[in-house]
């Protein structure tokens, strides 16, 4: 979001901070791209036969022109060492030599060998360890602290043309490591091959460094990273005082008609600037070029709805305005390598190019539906918001009028339906592909994105990547159902009102009345049930992944915390306001989720239940008021607890405060 923000505010283009290519012969050699063409600005090409890469080139893959001091180490103004060469050196000669392909196991059959839920557990694992290469922790507190004090007293600005100092480069480029790792999966804003801190703007750079910092650890890098993150809203929005969130709010509605204006969703208008401003024919960097751009509407489309969920508003940015064609995959993206980029450009389903986004996401049936990828399907689920809410509007007109209800409904909860059964589908085929070993097929293959010489690894990863965004289309699935069916807001002003203190003025109190027999009505309805079964699937998913250490557990997209949030909010709301006093006691019409039925799968008995009524239970525990604490406290417990605590669940689910209180 920053980024975003520190493009359009500055007036700067979308595109700077990529450098076309130089004329040279280095265009073949299988490395980075940004790297080589940048850092490598050499005649020739490097002779390859040169000898064995220094200690830096060997941590960062990168081609080594060998030597007392190589170009790259010279650039960089390090020293060569050559330490882990001599240390491994004749022990890797010894063994290729006396080490043949027939008798020998490689050097990746452990891996191989390991079962699939012992890599996914490992994987997982990996995500929340901290790299050995990081800076240590008290570098990192200094310099974040150092660079907000500049920010406080505006000796260092946040327009595009600052760059950061060269005394910052080290704990800069080792602290960047663990946002590629983990946040980068989920928010592909940011080209990973190419990025360098100190050749982006100031607000990138340090956007990318606190991040990281938070995701490393949490508890000690609380207060200089949330005192950065405050200065950066400040000097963005530096007029409101209201909280972050409010401001984040404002500060998005802003930016969506600053970049209407500009014209920077219509695709003529990007082309136009490439062509003017950034020419050139080179197929890695016009793709570069294009890509950054989608994705930037991408990553801002999908804030622009969280907030709008979380805030109960209207969407500011429509998908009818992305005027832009569907991105490469995430393959493609995340290509170390130009010999990795061109074999996987030459696999990359080119179809996709010729269909607009807004097209494919706002219809179930497009012609591209062979072509569409999970993050498209979460997209189209994003999409369904302004549908849901001039629904949820007229809705609540005409029931204070006293009218018939609109056919709305239908044509939503079909579209929303459609789009899970394409998620179903996908998911399917991935998980096909990976037990099948085949990773170069597609879908599979579009999530394959680092350990390109190392294929176990690169497989686990994708999957881990594909069960993550399964995991986040579900939550978002979910989300919106329980909006298509339910009140929300007048739940979270019900639920506002119950969790203050009372001595209320009498007209507040009226409606709050007139809210609770709204919400009396609702309850008895078969769509309080169907929001009811969409609040548990939640509630038994989320309890499940982390039984089983899932690795959609570590996901960067708070879709999840969200969707908890509106569920514990749902069931609050389902318990108090059901017709009954107390539920414990099964009626003739009950369902047993979890026992029987034995999951949320079987339609028919759940749709027998879903329009005559009844009593519910979860794994025979009751759906009743008298335990209504105890579930609230289930919820309470998916989210993240103490310095990490979300605290934008309490404004989407009020009732969740005294619980967390008192945990």
């Amino acid at each position: 979001m920053s980024a975003t923000v520190e493009k359009a505010l500055s007036g700067r283009s979308i595109f700077e901070g990529i450098k076309p290519p130089m004329e040279s012969g280095t265009l073949s050699v299988p490395d980075l791209l940004r790297r080589h063409l940048t850092r490598h600005d050499m005649p020739a090409a490097p002779d390859p036969r040169r000898g064995r890469a220094c200690d830096a080139c060997h941590a960062n893959k990168t081609k080594c022109d060998g030597g007392i001091q190589c170009t790259l180490c010279a650039k960089r103004g390090i020293s060569c060492t050559y330490k882990l060469v001599s240390k491994g050196s004749s022990d890797g000669k010894t063994s290729r030599k006396n080490t043949s392909p027939s008798n020998s196991p490689t050097s990746d059959t452990p891996v191989r060998e390991i079962g699939f839920r012992e890599a996914f557990a490992s994987a997982a694992a990996n995500m929340r360890t901290t790299l050995q290469s990081s800076p240590k922790e008290d570098e990192v507190t200094a310099g974040l602290k150092r660079i907000t004090a500049e920010l406080v007293s505006r000796e260092t600005s946040i327009d595009g043309t600052t760059r950061m100092s060269t005394a910052d480069k080290d704990w800069m480029e080792a602290n960047s490591k663990v946002f590629f790792e983990r946040f980068h999966d989920t928010w592909p804003i940011l080209h990973a091959p190419s990025f360098f801190p100190m050749d982006h703007a100031l607000v990138v750079s340090v956007s990318v460094v606190m991040i990281s910092s938070w995701l490393k650890n949490p508890d000690g890098m609380d207060e200089p990273v949330l005192r950065l993150h405050e200065v950066l809203m400040e000097r963005f929005f530096e007029w409101i005082s209201e909280k972050l969130v409010a401001r984040a709010t404002l500060l998005r509605g802003m930016l969506v008609v600053y970049m209407r204006e500009m014209e920077f969703f219509v695709c003529e208008s990007a082309a136009y600037e490439q062509r003017v401003h950034f020419p050139g024919t080179f197929i890695p960097w016009l793709q570069t070029i294009r890509e950054r751009w989608k994705r930037l509407i991408i990553a801002l489309y999908k804030i622009d709805v969280y907030l709008s969920i979380a805030r109960g508003q209207p969407a500011s940015l429509h998908r009818e305005e992305i005027d832009a064609t569907m991105p490469s995959t995430f393959s493609l993206w995340n290509a170390y390598g130009l010999n990795v980029f061109f074999r996987r450009l030459s696999q990359e389903p080119t179809d996709r190019v010729g269909f607009k986004l807004s097209e494919v996401i706002s219809n179930p049936n497009s012609p591209a539906k062979s072509l569409v990828l999970l993050e498209d399907v979460h997209l189209a689920l994003c999409g369904l918001l302004p549908g849901i809410w001039n629904h949820t509007q007229i809705v609540r007109r005409t029931t204070e009028a006293g009218r018939p209800m609109p056919n709305s409904l239908t044509s939503l909860a079909w579209q929303l339906e459609t789009w899970k059964a394409d998620l179903e589908r996908i998911s399917h085929q991935c998980t096909q592909c990976f037990h099948a070993d085949q990773i170069e097929e597609f879908p599979f293959f579009a999530y394959v994105g680092k350990y390109e010489e190392e294929p176990q690894r690169a497989k686990v990863a994708a999957m881990n990547n594909i069960k993550c965004l399964v995991s986040d289309c579900m939550m978002t699935y979910h989300l919106q159902g329980m909006q298509l069916y339910s009140d929300i807001r007048i739940m979270n002003t019900v639920a506002r009102f119950s969790a203050q203190a009372t001595g209320e003025d009498t007209s507040k109190s009226l409606r709050i009345q007139k809210h609770q027999s709204q919400l009396n009505a609702w309850a008895m309805t078969s769509e309080s049930r169907r929001a009811l079964l969409h609040a548990l699937s939640v509630l038994r998913g989320c309890e499940a992944d982390i039984q089983t250490n899932e690795p959609q557990t570590q996901s960067m997209d708070p879709i999840a915390y969200l969707t908890i949030s509106m569920s514990a909010l749902v069931v609050w709301a389902w318990l108090i306001f059901s017709e009954h006093a107390c539920n414990c006691v099964p009626s003739l019409s009950h369902i047993n989720v979890g026992v029987d039925p034995t999951n949320l799968q079987s339609t028919a008995q759940l749709e027998n239940w879903i329009q005559s009524g009844g009593t519910a239970a979860l794994h025979s525990i009751p759906l009743c008021r008298c335990v209504a604490e105890g579930w609230m406290a289930r919820f309470n417990a998916l989210l993240p607890q103490g310095s990490r605590r979300w605290e934008l669940c309490d404004d989407v689910a009020p009732i969740l405060q005294p619980v967390a209180a008192a945990s």
